[in-house]
């Protein structure tokens, strides 16, 4: 009996040691899993369809909502409420996005995700799996977030501004921010309801891809390539 116990008492300990040695807590499983569930409910990520284009609201349990600009400060968001209250919460209790927000896809539409509904009929133009073919892209399965990728780039890519934009109706508007960029599609899409085509980036535009470096993208076919690269 003793024995057991020594025995028991010593796993344990090693256990407890390899996880203080791994550098995996509780914090860093909730801040992982969440960026996850969001990624693959919106098809976004390294591994998704399309691109969040920031800034994005996210609206945790208690209601509560904030503004981030970046997968850098989702992260940081997350940590911080979830520090906050504390406990071990469902996985019903991980933040969700807020409607509408606006993705990108491989051609360089943007696209405004309004409800549920549209974020299904978006995903089912996708093929499950990483590499997969589809209408921008593989499934959006929230590999991009995964465990053992802290603090690492969750995007393919990012907008480098400033960016010009073309209506279905052939204007452009060139802006500065994405504050600016969200604003300027928000408003052309309140005076032109029910208009089925979507805004699109003009080329050339720069982008930053996820190891950091700034490359210039001269058509849609070359945006679709460093997409499809991303999932290797």
């Amino acid at each position: 009996m003793p024995f057991s116990f020594l025995a028991l008492t010593v796993t344990l300990g090693f256990l407890f040691a390899c996880q203080k040695e791994d550098g995996v807590t509780s914090t860093d499983n909730f801040v992982d899993t969440s960026v996850e569930q969001i990624q693959s409910r919106s098809g976004a990520g390294l591994f998704g369809c399309y691109e969040l284009v920031f800034p994005v609201s996210i609206q945790f349990a208690d209601s509560t909502t904030v503004a981030v600009n970046s997968y850098e400060e989702l992260r940081q968001s997350i940590r911080n409420w979830y520090e906050t209250n504390g406990g071990h919460p469902s996985h019903d209790t991980r933040p969700s996005l807020v409607y509408p927000y606006q993705v990108v896809n491989q051609a360089g539409e943007i696209i405004t995700v309004e409800n549920e509904t549209q974020i299904k009929d978006l995903l089912a133009l996708c093929r499950p799996g990483p590499g997969g073919p589809g209408n921008g892209g593989g499934h959006g399965g929230g590999h991009g977030g995964g465990h053992g990728h802290h603090g690492t780039a969750d995007a393919c890519f990012t907008i480098v501004f400033p960016i010009t934009v073309q209506f279905p109706d052939s204007t452009q508007v060139t802006v500065a921010s994405p504050e600016e960029f969200k604003e300027a599609v928000h408003t052309w899409n309140e005076n032109n309801p029910g208009s089925h085509g979507r805004p699109e980036f003009v080329f050339p535009m720069t982008v930053t891809l996820k190891d950091g470096t700034q490359v210039i993208v001269n058509t849609k076919e070359e945006l679709q390539a460093i997409k499809e690269a991303c999932r290797g």
